[in-house]
């Protein structure tokens, strides 16, 4: 029986202490403040870069450059390859004394 009275003031001293409350108020400007500043944007150098890249004329004219250099590329490998091989043959034929002679050759005498 103490021990639920001693609850109920318990209660009524909490309760108490809250009648007088009052609802908190805040700067006039500050939605205001928060809204700007939420709202600015930072002018760094990563941000006009990002900016411009964004642009669809430049994201559009990277690709076509970029299309353009592997492109470019191989088709130089390619070339590159097909002089190798080609030097790769004559360096056997003359190895191996494989040259195209004809009959003709053989009856011209220096």
């Amino acid at each position: 029986m103490k021990n639920r009275k001693r609850i109920q003031e318990e209660v009524d001293k909490t309760l108490d202490s809250l009648d007088g409350m009052q609802r908190a108020s805040a700067n006039p400007y500050l939605f205001t403040r928060v809204k700007a500043m939420l709202g600015k944007e930072e002018k760094n150098f990563w941000g006009k870069a990002i900016i411009f890249i964004s642009r669809p004329s430049v994201a559009v004219s990277t690709i076509v450059f970029a299309i353009f250099i592997t492109t470019a590329i191989f088709f130089e490998s390619e070339s590159e390859k097909l002089q190798a091989a080609q030097e790769e043959e004559q360096v056997f034929a003359s190895e191996y004394n494989l040259s195209a002679n004809t009959i003709y050759d053989s009856t011209i005498e220096p």
